[in-house]
């Protein structure tokens, strides 16, 4: 419809209106001005049929339908939607009455599309009203829309900007009360082409396409599989910026996208720039996982290689086809993804496709096994190789060099519950990774035996095995002394010998506990410690021969000397077996006396009797030489 031809259609409607200013009842007995609206909606009584009247001497009844509304009334309001019957009664002459129609005051539903040349193109999609009239907002004159004739059309603006149009419905003989609804529009003089911004691979089935849309313009999105000649419809976008196409087979096929601006004034489109999805596959070979893709090339700065693994991610940009990946685990699950990066920023990201590396190759052996050994178990430590994943450790034990047990643990830690140090023990540890390939078996690993002399001056000698269960070998050897109760005593540095000598002088501690640590070379390997052995040393009693108690003060008494003696008692006796001295106090000794008289020179006996500090009762006997010569 032309302008034109809607400003006549308009005056047309306006002078037809004004004409039936008024509406007669069904009788003609009385008019009412309105007898269509929206809600809500005011009529007038304004005039009676002589000789029908409604006043003081001759009052009426006024009803809504059924139901009474008052008397002599000169107007009334419908506020709900609906079809009434407006009624009067006569005194004289009964009921006359005259149909309302209300509408509801529902504002019509319309579109507004932005076209060049300062065009914007309307359409109403309402047709709730038998008229529409259509406010452009620029000061030109309003415009009708004829629901039977047309509901579309288009408006030039002098210049761009943003305007406001607003549209009202309005039916045949109605009053023009109805609501408006109002939208906003951006006139421009040209149409801006668009750009892809954003195309993701959600699934198997469907690709997201963002892009950078404005309101009330027509785009439409086209496609071409596999890089097709030429481009087919997939679907008209309006007022979004998002898509998702579905229904597609995007794990075997790759597609590439345009967009274009329609003018839906003209029918021209400009087109953005061609975007396209990846067709990605990801092949797992021996110790190498290979990611292929087919897409378009034309206009792509580069691709990029997302892989996650563990919850950690590894990005590798400017990459080619096939991506091969040989910095990969037996057993691992990775994952990849591939973004396609195009110079105005668009960016486009492939299905994720995961799998599990594989590995054909043997482990390498375990290198660095440590021991601990206990009371009666032996604790093995050992250092997993990061370069294979174990699913299983497999552990033999050897006796005096025969294999003894088997055992398992899925672990780097095992402890030995029937170790002994009596006998030669010795382990082989061995492993499968996750792949099912069996290592090496380490070398054999042996705890430290610790064996301990003490020698007659209470000197302490012990000798240990050497340890040979690390690849870089021992950088020394530490031998610890402690108490009974746990105390550190004293700590020695033996190197690289394996045999050490305590003649410490010590006159407090007789019971001495002794281990010797093993101090690898490599750093960050657990040290290896032997068995603990317990050295009591004796109390080692000795004695003059012979004494001569003549008053010169020198060996004038008969005393016994010892270490870690804790109860006492010497006891001494003639040739014939008399009694003749005895004491519990070590620091006591005889004096050659018997009741206060001098014995005779000669040769006497002794018994002595002790308890050391360890517990022990030690008894031990002897003669000494009595001499009185000057």
């Amino acid at each position: 419809m032309t302008f034109v031809a809607r400003i006549t259609t308009f005056l047309f409607l306006l002078i037809s209106l004004c004409a039936q200013a008024q509406f007669s009842s069904r009788l003609g007995r009385f008019q009412v001005d309105q007898i269509k609206g929206c809600a809500p909606l005011t009529i007038k009584v304004t005039g009676y049929t002589a000789p029908f009247a409604c006043d003081g001497s001759t009052p009426c009844a006024f009803f809504n339908g059924s139901t009474s509304i008052g008397q002599n009334l000169t107007s009334f309001t419908f506020t709900q939607p609906g079809t009434y019957s407006f009624r009067i009664l006569f005194q004289t002459s009964g009921f006359d009455d005259v149909q309302i129609v209300v509408s509801p005051n529902t504002p019509p539903a319309f579109e507004l599309y932005t076209c060049a040349a300062n065009t914007v193109a309307i359409n109403i999609t309402d047709t709730n009203f038998e008229n529409y009239i259509v406010n452009f907002g620029d000061g030109s004159p309003e415009v009708t829309f004829q629901r039977d004739i047309t509901l579309r059309g288009s408006h030039v603006y002098a210049a761009p900007g943003v305007r406001d149009v607003s549209v009202r419905g309005i039916n045949d003989n109605a009053i023009d009360n109805c609501a408006s609804a109002t939208q906003q529009i951006n006139v421009m003089a040209t149409l801006p082409v668009p750009t892809l911004t954003q195309l993701n691979v959600l699934d198997a089935s469907s690709i997201r396409l963002a892009f950078n849309g404005l309101p009330n313009i027509v785009y439409r999105l086209e496609v071409a599989p596999n890089n097709a000649p030429s481009f087919q419809t997939v679907k008209t976008l309006y007022n979004v910026t998002a898509d998702t196409v579905r229904n597609l087979t995007a794990d075997d096929n790759f597609y590439c996208y345009r967009l274009g601006v329609v003018n839906p004034c003209t029918g021209q489109i400009q087109y953005s720039q061609v975007i396209c999805s990846a067709n990605t596959d990801l092949t797992i070979q021996n110790n190498q996982n290979v990611l292929n893709w087919q897409t378009r090339t034309t206009g792509v700065s580069n691709f990029r290689v997302t892989r996650t693994t563990s919850g950690s991610s590894l990005i590798t940009t400017s990459v080619v086809s096939p991506h091969i990946d040989t910095d990969v685990r037996c057993g691992q699950d990775y994952c990849y993804q591939l973004t396609t990066n195009y110079p105005n920023g668009s960016q486009s990201t492939s299905l994720i496709k995961c799998g599990t590396a594989i590995s054909n190759d043997t482990p390498e052996a375990i290198e660095n096994i440590s021991s601990v050994v206990n009371t009666v178990t032996a604790d093995l430590i050992w250092q997993a190789n990061p370069l294979f994943t174990a699913e299983t450790y497999s552990i033999q034990k050897f006796i005096n060099k025969g294999l003894n047990a088997l055992d398992n643990t899925n672990t780097t830690f095992y402890t030995d519950q029937s170790y002994s140090t009596d006998v030669e023990t010795c382990y082989r540890i061995s492993y499968k990774d996750v792949c099912g390939n069996q290592s090496d078996p380490s070398i054999e690993v042996c705890p430290i035996r610790l064996t301990g002399t003490l020698e007659k001056d209470n000197g302490i000698s012990l000798t240990w095995t050497p340890y040979n269960g690390w690849v870089n070998g021992v950088a020394s050897y530490t031998v610890q002394k402690y108490t009974l109760e746990g105390a550190l005593l004293q700590t020695f540095d033996a190197g690289t010998s394996t045999t050490f000598t305590d003649n410490t002088d010590d006159l407090l501690h007789q019971a001495l506990v002794y281990v010797v640590r093993a101090n690898p070379v490599q750093a960050g390997v657990t040290p290896s410690i032997s068995n603990r052995i317990t050295i009591i040393k004796n109390p080692n009693l000795f004695y003059p021969r012979a004494f001569t108690p003549n008053g010169d003060n020198l060996n004038d008494v008969f005393n016994l000397f010892g270490q870690f003696i804790d109860e006492f008692e010497l006891s001494i006796f003639n040739r014939w077996g008399e009694l003749m001295y005895t004491t519990t106090e070590i620091t006591e000794g005889w004096d050659g006396t018997f009741k206060g008289n001098q014995m005779p020179e000669g040769t006497y006996t002794f018994i002595v009797r002790i308890q050391d500090r360890a517990g022990r009762h030690i008894k031990e006997s002897g003669s000494v030489l009595l001499l009185r010569k000057n």
